[in-house]
């Protein structure tokens, strides 16, 4: 079979005719899916309820087209013929993947989590839960495990959450169902930073910051240069691609300015979003600004980004959380790569958030993985930093944060081993 490759011990498949034969499609039918999928996304196309309706009596063993006509109910508003066609395809095709998936994604709007166990297996494993296939289609495994980090992320459990995306974005990095995945997991991990950050203050040895949060405040708005930089104030990461696309395509050097604005903003009017209290709709434009800035390749911007990261601890776990440790390193992976001395720079300065520099150690690790050639180079820069820190004391302010003797800064060994 074509387009087929093996992950974790089963086969997936980009093909979609691979289960035509078992439901029944037709050469014909298959022709229709495409133009079908599209016509169920639009909530006005009064007239696909009865074309689906007609085309389940043609064809009464293709689920599909049943869950089709359950999509497309949803997508109009009407919930509950969504809900009844769906408990129809589990009567009809008790196996069909995409109709537990509806079903479980009910009960976690229900929050009745507790449900979801029962209908796709306690081991939120596909192969668990279909233990005599071994071969899946690409859609289903992004599917199944989107919906898996909904369900973990839903009950708070981030270990799990965070082990299930990691597997989806090794599968499918550029998958819709793995950008989906992802925002499920940003709130989790916001909150559990807070947590963490404030039991970890209590135990740790800190460096003590150089570059503090200014006394002098204010509430007055930038005024930015392109009126489309106000959406990135007002949606968190589910942000619509057509709003990104929308800013991407204002002109390059004054969306920059733009964007490193926003770091600016976000020192300066620090103590008035402290006080509105943390939302994700209002307080993400930082991390907009970031990966913004990364997708644009602005490595002229690292310098403010840098600047912005030697802020107090308090200031920049604010406004970062966990995504210091989880997925800032892209950020300097990206702008960094033809810039590891500006880097290096970073990693020597005293004063700095420990976990900023692990972000930049996970940078220097994730490029002498894909690009060997870089090696060399990297190792030759983790030598000056260990020299350094071997010889620096508590007094110098450099020594990396300690959590009852545990140092944090593990990452930086990392790369000796790859």
């Amino acid at each position: 079979m074509k387009n087929q490759y093996k992950v974790n011990g089963y086969n997936i498949t980009t093909d979609a005719q691979f289960q035509n034969k078992r439901y029944g499609v037709t050469p014909e039918l298959e022709k229709m899916f495409e133009s079908l999928y599209v016509a169920i996304q639009d909530k006005n196309n009064k007239r696909i309820i009865g074309e689906l309706t007609q085309l389940i009596v043609q064809y009464p063993t293709v689920p599909i087209l049943k869950n089709y006509l359950s999509v497309a109910y949803n997508v109009q508003g009407k919930k509950e013929k969504a809900i009844e066609v769906n408990q129809w395809i589990l009567v009809e095709h008790p196996g069909y993947l995409f109709g537990l998936i509806n079903r479980a994604n009910y009960f976690i709007d229900k929050k009745e989590f507790n449900k979801v166990p029962q209908i796709i297996g306690e081991a939120m494993e596909i192969k668990a839960l279909y233990p005599d296939r071994d071969l899946f289609h690409l859609s289903e495994v992004t599917s199944f495990y989107k919906l898996a980090i909904r369900y973990y992320a839903a009950i708070e459990n981030l270990e799990l959450a965070e082990n299930r995306f990691e597997i989806l974005y090794e599968i499918a990095p550029d998958h819709h169902d793995t950008e989906e995945a992802e925002s499920f997991l940003f709130q989790l991990r916001m909150k559990n930073a807070a947590a963490r950050i404030e039991e970890e203050r209590k135990q740790k040895i800190s460096t003590i910051a150089m570059k503090l949060t200014p006394k002098l405040q204010t509430r007055v708005a930038p005024t930015f240069n392109h009126t489309e930089i106000q959406d990135l104030y007002h949606f968190g990461i589910a942000i619509s691609h057509e709003k990104l696309k929308g800013i991407f395509a204002l002109p390059r050097v004054s969306l920059v300015e733009d964007l490193e604005k926003i770091l600016e903003d976000a020192v300066e009017r620090y103590d008035y979003f402290d006080a509105l209290g943390w939302q994700e709709e209002t307080h993400s434009f930082v991390l907009h600004a970031l990966f913004l800035l990364k997708e644009l390749n602005a490595a002229e911007s690292l310098p403010k980004i840098i600047s912005f990261l030697k802020y107090d601890d308090e200031l920049v776990e604010f406004w970062l959380g966990d995504h210091i440790t989880v997925t800032l390193w892209q950020c300097f992976y990206g702008l960094g790569f033809n810039n590891t001395a500006i880097l290096k720079d970073f990693l020597l300065q005293p004063g700095v958030n420990t976990y900023c520099k692990s972000a930049i150690s996970e940078a220097f690790c994730q490029m002498v993985v894909r690009h060997s050639e870089k090696r060399d180079e990297l190792l030759t820069v983790f030598s000056e930093v260990f020299t350094v820190f071997s010889k620096a004391s508590l007094e110098d302010n450099l020594i990396p944060d300690f959590d009852t003797g545990t140092p944090r800064n593990n990452t930086l060994s990392n790369v000796i081993i790859y």
